[in-house]
């Protein structure tokens, strides 16, 4: 069954599931790696079934004995059914199906180990057992439970006679959930070349792998097979969540609505499903009143619901609702796990109550993540609490033996950057260089802010032209460096370079532009700028018109920048406290009065 040396396994998203068997110990399975260089061949090596029975059974026919084993497995009682193979007497012959039933055991407890030894074993009784349709097809459904990819593949592409809708949908799912979005979408068209028909397993995956492309089309065009064979899928709630995932996902909240209010049947994942969508996608008033209207409805909470619920109150910065919710989940026995942690805890973070912060993080009940700790480390920076910040990392380093991840290490630079402490810096650039996390993006950015900060701009552009990869984050990083300190025409050098690079600036490249003109006392040049960020499609945001009015004002453009605050107004953008401040002192110096008055009056955002 197994000819091509060349396949290897991919220990990164095995699951190597620990069955209780009694011979695991006898043949070193219980011990068995996954490397990256592990062959099949290799891993059938070590696969051996026991050779001593335990003690017989009686079992009056074949039927019964297949009974018996199918009832086990599916009951994920695999050592159970295992055993019941050395309960025959000698006259039983055990058949493909036996085997068959054995691996679908496997799949269900995500037991590789076992599935190995009975691969083995297989192969060992010969063509009429390796190359039956039934085992080969839950073969490749067990290394595809099991994250095998490449394994997985090999068998469906190479050795597999009869290609079955269940093997193609193992692949189609193991490629989703892998990220393979495109190599899953490939299959499922070639799929029903070959004249299969996707069922209420494959479509789901097919539609996940469109979300996670942004292919709206290719999954308008699926939905719209749904819809033609509408018997086969009438009434899933799995097809429909998934749905609505994809329309939310591609930006398409109209179709994403439609879905699920047409839904006959709403389980608590499709509430969840919208409720994710709606905070998504920035209608967070929506997601908030969905809520009400799911526990109006009597359908029962889950972590996601409020991980979805407290993300929305972040962002509206609803520190009622969010607290009542938050006494809720303390009242219903909610055990705080890392997920629901985590939302509280950012959701408190966002509206600045930081003791609140603290205590959540505390009181989770589980092993904290990396994510919750972060989440606690970035809060500290974002309050400037600079020292707490080193003694988490610490604790989290020392205390709790968990490695620094790119996240852990960007709140790290920030302090350094915000602290203008060089040497912290420099301490952190070294770390991340001997642990090769100097070709993240994020964190390379992190260091050239730092450098910038702390004044050293030789570092910043050495760091910066060394990059192998820019991301835009980059570019607008080393922007803002060079517009902090007023190198207008650095900064114009490399916002012409970075489109000659292939990389489209976007609003906040437009902004640092701007800004450091006006920070060299270049107004009429950063007006220029303005106007050539709109002619080129780009829509100014809150900061670009901020930005325009203050600098103006500051340069002692003060008729222009209340023009621009006009403008700003018409455009339907709402003036914050600083865009105020700016026009109204332009006012002051032109003595306008009667329009000061009437800036005083204007609806802010602050």
């Amino acid at each position: 069954l197994v000819s091509n040396n060349s396949i290897h396994a991919n220990p990164s998203s095995s699951s190597h599931h620990n069955t209780l068997l009694p011979f695991d110990s006898m043949h070193g399975l219980a011990s068995l790696h996954v490397t990256p260089t592990t062959t099949i061949p290799q891993l059938l090596t070590h696969s051996k079934l026991p050779q001593s029975p335990p003690k017989q059974q009686h079992f009056t026919n074949n039927t019964s004995i297949h009974n018996r084993i199918s009832f086990l497995c599916k009951h994920v009682r695999i050592q159970e059914a295992v055993d019941s193979l050395y309960q025959l007497p000698q006259h039983f012959r055990i058949g493909p199906d036996i085997y068959g039933e054995l691996l679908q055991g496997c799949v269900y407890a995500r037991a590789l180990s076992l599935g190995l030894q009975i691969h083995a074993h297989v192969i060992k009784k010969g063509p009429s057992f390796s190359s039956n349709e039934f085992i080969e097809s839950k073969l490749v459904i067990l290394y595809a439970k099991c994250g095998l990819a490449d394994i997985a593949v090999h068998l469906f592409r190479n050795v597999v006679q009869n290609q079955n809708l269940f093997s193609w949908a193992a692949i189609i799912g193991l490629q989703a959930r892998m990220g393979l979005s495109q190599e899953a979408l490939l299959n499922y068209v070639e799929m029903m070349e070959k004249g299969f028909l996707p069922d209420n397993f494959v479509v789901p995956n097919a539609l996940k792998a469109c979300g996670a492309l942004r292919w709206g089309g290719f999954g308008k065009g699926i939905h719209g097979y749904v819809v033609k064979m509408n018997k086969e899928f009438d009434g899933c709630v799995y097809v429909a969540t998934s749905l609505v995932d994809m329309y939310g996902k591609c930006g398409f909240l109209e179709d994403a609505e439609k879905v699920f209010d047409d839904m006959p049947q709403k389980n608590v994942i499709a509430w969840n499903s919208m409720i994710a969508v709606f905070a998504r996608n920035g209608m967070n008033m929506e997601a908030v009143e969905l809520f009400k209207k799911m526990r109006y409805q009597g359908v029962e909470l889950s972590e996601v619901t409020l991980a979805g619920f407290f993300s929305a109150c972040a962002n509206l910065e609803a520190v009622e609702e969010g607290k009542q919710v938050h006494a809720l989940v303390v009242l219903m026995g909610f055990e705080l796990g890392n997920i629901l942690g985590s939302s509280i805890m950012n959701f408190y973070s966002k509206v600045g109550l930081i003791e609140e912060v603290e205590l959540v993080f505390r009181n989770i009940a589980v092993l904290k993540d990396e994510v919750t700790w972060n989440l606690m480390i970035s809060s500290y920076v974002q309050f400037g609490m600079f020292e707490e910040v080193l003694e988490m990392c610490g604790w989290m380093r020392e205390e709790e033996n968990m490695r620094f991840d790119c996240v852990t290490l960007s709140s790290l630079l920030a302090v350094a950057a915000d602290t203008r402490d060089v040497e912290l810096g420099k301490k952190l650039h070294g770390f991340c260089i001997r642990n090769e996390f100097d070709s993240d993006v994020v964190v390379l950015s992190g260091i050239v802010d730092m450098y910038a900060k702390c004044g050293r701009m030789d570092c910043a552009r050495r760091v910066f032209c060394f990059a192998v990869k820019k991301d835009l984050v980059l570019w607008n990083t080393m922007l803002a460096a060079f517009a902090e300190k007023g190198l207008s025409g650095e900064a114009l050098k490399l916002f012409f370079q970075m489109q000659l690079e292939s990389v489209p600036p976007n609003v906040v490249s437009w902004n640092s532009l701007i800004f450091g003109f006006f920070r060299n006392g270049q107004a009429v040049e950063a007006q220029d700028m303005f106007s050539e960020m709109q002619s080129s499609g780009v829509t100014p945001n809150l900061i670009t018109w901020t930005t325009m009015i203050s600098g103006l004002a500051q340069n002692g453009f003060c008729y222009e920048a209340n023009t621009v605050f006009r403008q700003m107004q018409d455009a339907g953008m709402r003036p914050n406290s600083i865009s105020i401040t700016s026009a109204l002192s332009a006012c002051t110096n032109m003595a306008l009065l009667n329009y000061g008055r009437a800036i005083h009056g204007s609806p802010c955002t602050f």
